[in-house]
């Protein structure tokens, strides 16, 4: 029968230990790392989303504030049985805009736009 003999020695069976033991301890190390700096990343968004939230807020709050401030926000309408003599609204603006040969300069294009949604903001704040 064939023997073979392994001499072992203690240190060195203590010393590959070791090393392997701060391997391993080094690769944790570096795992745990990567989580914590992805769980800071998270918490910094989730905190910026937040405070955007509280601003947006404030805002709506102050808005709701200047609209109760308003003393009568009821518009009163004409009586339609009533009085036809009234003045209509001219309507040259209108046929302005609806003959093709007009082309708005830049400003009067961004002001009836801008004119445009003031309206209807107006008429939505009035609805509700």
């Amino acid at each position: 029968m064939l023997t073979f003999e392994f001499p072992i020695n203690a240190l060195i069976l203590l010393a590959v230990v070791a090393v392997s033991m701060l391997i391993g301890f080094s690769l944790r190390r570096s795992q745990i790392a990567k989580v914590h700096k992805k769980l800071v990343k998270a918490e910094t968004e989730m905190i910026n989303s937040h405070a955007e939230i509280l601003e947006i807020q404030k805002e709506y709050i102050s808005m709701e504030l200047k609209l109760r401030g308003i003393k009568d926000p009821v518009v009163m309408m004409a009586n339609p049985n009533g009085n036809n003599n009234e003045k209509l609204p001219n309507g040259t603006l209108r046929k302005k805009l609806l003959t093709k040969d007009f082309t708005p300069t830049r400003n009067e294009g961004y002001r009836l736009i801008y004119d445009n949604l003031l309206n209807k903001e107006a008429n939505a704040n009035t609805a509700s």
